[in-house]
């Protein structure tokens, strides 16, 4: 009777339990590969033409009685190779990656595994045959030996039956497409390579042939390349063009598979390294590369499911096989992307001119090799842009402390100084170039919308305001409150160049919400900056209140009992000797004799025009006003929406001009796309 040699008991309590499918299947990968190397003793270098293995699944939805069933036409289980399977940790295989512990794995998974193998002694043909289990005192039991009259094939069919733990009753497929992705994936090396015989999967009655079922996958073969490494010594790397379903199992498109023997012990997404999307003369297959060589070979674990090396080395080694890879195999279409990534680059750098710090194809060294959009670049680059800031100002200190300090100037002063001034100049530029460039989009933004309101007439639901007023400045926001940890963002400068750095406003707030009252009415935008903005001075009180009301364009009718200025009116009783919260909590008061500026942005056509008839002309010629009088000191003034929009356009061409711009005419776009030849061809 055989006996299994070594504590397999302990041995089998310690292995890794699986997580996922793959590792599930591993004592069905471990059987698979043991049929391909007897394949191989049998037929050597006709293996591939002449070998055969069959997996087959059934009665998957029980646990209990969930079997596979492997079988080849190999060498069978001849005197040695058995002494080699009844001895745990044999270096019988480990020529070729084996370390003789994958048979634990069936211990571990498999209630029973019962094996028939076929094999010549001689002359005779002999079948053994043996069931493998933990549920007697010794795992092998049950053993024959027969000879076989009338000759026949070498082989072995090696069937496992009913799970042991709720692991593997969790882990293993219980569908055929997982099945059959998994397989093609821990093969895929044997495939690609053209080192393995044929395999057939059945999965409850549904087959898939390999290599066929990989080679569906396979778009183009590339040459392979061999180079030498100063740190993992001679290596071989075989690339494949693969339709973009290759990888629909694996994390990422493009993959790294790290063989060791013949078989994919670790495949890697290397995405991020390639950089380019799309690989092949139609742009449409991912890249699988696999990576031979004996600083793999030597490093496999016994389980042949990882290696011994940290991840600091399997990065490294990553790396510099990519970066061959790139060089050797796909130039061609790593040029091209180079070229389509520049151009991206130099139009996020016209959206963005800050960015703009440096040449566009130092820039795009600094970025990541897979980045191509705007959010990448800007991430990428954020880093560098305050390097190159904080640079800029210690060299413009350098020249301070210089001109101030005691010492004699020097001639190379004045080169000095031109350097700093230069460097601030295009720093002020690339800034300028921002913000003009916001400014024209929301002008843009704010004509396109009038126009649209144009062309209906005005037919559009009342919540058209809010978007408007949301265009100028959020809405239901105090600017400025302690209670708020960023500032808020407006563009206030459409209706006054003095609001342009206003920080304390409210828009769409209840009274309460910055004023000592409890009223609930909302107003529709005050600004009481006392610095900024109106150019008001540092007094105790306030002396200057701004007030806007919004109405939608081309409104032509109001409420029976509307009045102009009412509303206006009851803000600025609430206003004049009242106070308002400041940034710091604290309650300024507001002067008596406060002045209000009042403006109403509408339309002037319908009840409005009608009500407004008495005031005077505005100085443009174009609005009203009014002033106020009795309780209150100050003006009123309606500004048509296409004047507001006609004056920003006037205030802002300069700014245009200098940053060689224009407003956009109708029908075209904002910001033109910019094209070259290389460019469109690359994309």
């Amino acid at each position: 009777m055989a006996v299994l040699i070594g504590d397999v008991k302990n041995r089998v309590r310690r292995l890794p339990k699986p997580s996922n499918i793959a590792d599930g299947l591993q004592p069905v990968f471990e059987a698979v590969s043991n049929a391909i190397h007897a394949i191989d003793d049998r037929f050597e270098v006709a293996a591939k033409a002449k070998g055969r293995v069959t997996v087959e699944f059934s009665n998957t939805k029980t646990p209990n009685d969930y079997t596979v069933v492997v079988t080849d036409n190999g060498v069978g289980l001849e005197d040695e190779r058995f002494k080699a399977f009844c001895t745990t940790d044999t270096a019988f295989k480990i020529e070729r990656g084996g370390k003789g512990v994958g048979r634990l794995l069936w211990l571990d998974a498999f209630s029973v595994t019962n094996v028939v193998s076929v094999y010549r002694d001689g002359e005779r043909l002999l079948r053994r045959s043996f069931d493998f289990g933990l549920s007697e005192d010794e795992p092998i039991y049950n053993e024959k030996i027969e000879v076989i009259e009338g000759g026949g094939e070498t082989g072995t069919v090696i069937t496992m039956r009913g799970l042991r733990s709720n692991s593997y009753s969790t882990c293993l497929p219980l569908q055929f497409a997982a099945t059959v992705k998994h397989f093609g994936s821990h093969f895929l090396a044997d495939f690609l390579l053209g080192e393995a015989p044929e395999l057939v999967v059945t999965f409850e009655e549904r087959s898939a042939n390999f290599p066929e079922t990989v080679n569906d996958y396979l778009i183009e073969t590339k040459p392979s390349v061999e180079f030498v490494s100063e740190t993992f010594g001679k290596l071989k790397l075989d690339a494949h063009v693969m339709k973009p379903e290759a990888s629909s199992d694996l994390d990422g498109s493009h993959q790294l598979h790290l063989v060791s023997s013949g078989r994919t012990v670790q495949t890697r997404k290397i995405d991020g390294l390639v950089g380019v999307k799309r690989i092949g003369d139609a742009s449409n297959g991912v890249l699988h590369v696999c990576a031979t060589g004996q600083f793999l070979d030597e490093r496999v674990n016994q389980e042949r499911t990882q290696f011994n090396f940290s991840e600091k080395t399997a990065e490294d080694l990553t790396k510099e096989c990519v970066q061959k890879t790139k060089e050797d195999i796909i130039p061609t279409e790593v040029n091209s992307y180079e070229i389509y990534r520049l151009g991206q680059l130099e139009k996020f750098v016209d959206l963005y001119p800050s960015f703009g710090f440096e040449p566009s194809r130092i820039l795009l060294n600094r970025t990541p090799v897979n980045a191509d959009s705007p959010e990448a670049f800007a991430k990428s680059l954020i880093p560098h842009k305050l390097r190159a800031d904080k640079d800029r100002r210690e060299l413009v200190q350098t020249v301070l402390d210089r001109l101030t300090g005691e010492d004699d100037i020097k001639p190379d002063l004045a080169e000095e100084i031109r350097k700093a001034a230069e460097e601030v100049s295009k720093d002020e530029n690339r800034q300028l170039m921002e913000y003009v460039l916001r400014r024209k989009f929301i002008i843009e933004i704010l004509n396109a919308l009038l126009g649209k309101v144009r062309v209906l007439e005005g037919k559009l639901d009342t919540h058209l305001e809010d978007t408007f007023h949301q265009l100028i400045c959020p809405m239901r926001v105090v600017g400025g409150s302690p209670d708020r940890l960023e500032p808020v963002a407006h563009d206030l400068w459409l209706l006054d160049e003095r609001l342009a750095p206003a920080t304390y406003f409210a828009s769409d707030a209840k009274i309460k919400d910055f004023m000592d009252d409890d009223g609930e009415a909302r107003v529709d935008l005050m600004v009481w900056d006392k610095i900024h903005g109106l150019g008001l001075g540092s007094e105790d009180k306030l002396e200057r209140v701004l007030l806007v009301e919004f109405k939608k364009p081309e409104r032509t009718s109001y409420k029976a009992d509307y009045v102009i200025g009412r509303q206006m009116n009851k803000y600025m009783d609430k206003l004049k000797e009242g106070k308002i919260r400041s940034y710091n909590g604290e309650l300024v008061e507001i002067s008596k004799d406060v002045i209000f500026h009042c403006y109403i942005i509408a339309d002037l056509v319908g009840d409005l025009k009608t009500d407004t008839k008495s005031w005077h002309d505005s100085p443009s010629g174009r609005g009203k006003f009014t002033y106020l009088g009795g309780d209150y000191r100050g003006t009123m003034e309606v500004i048509e929406w296409k004047d507001l929009v006609r004056d920003a356009k006037v205030r802002n061409q300069n700014f245009l001009e200098a940053a060689s711009l224009s407003f956009t005419p109708k029908g075209q776009r904002i910001f033109p796309e910019k094209q070259s030849e290389l460019n469109d061809a690359a994309e």
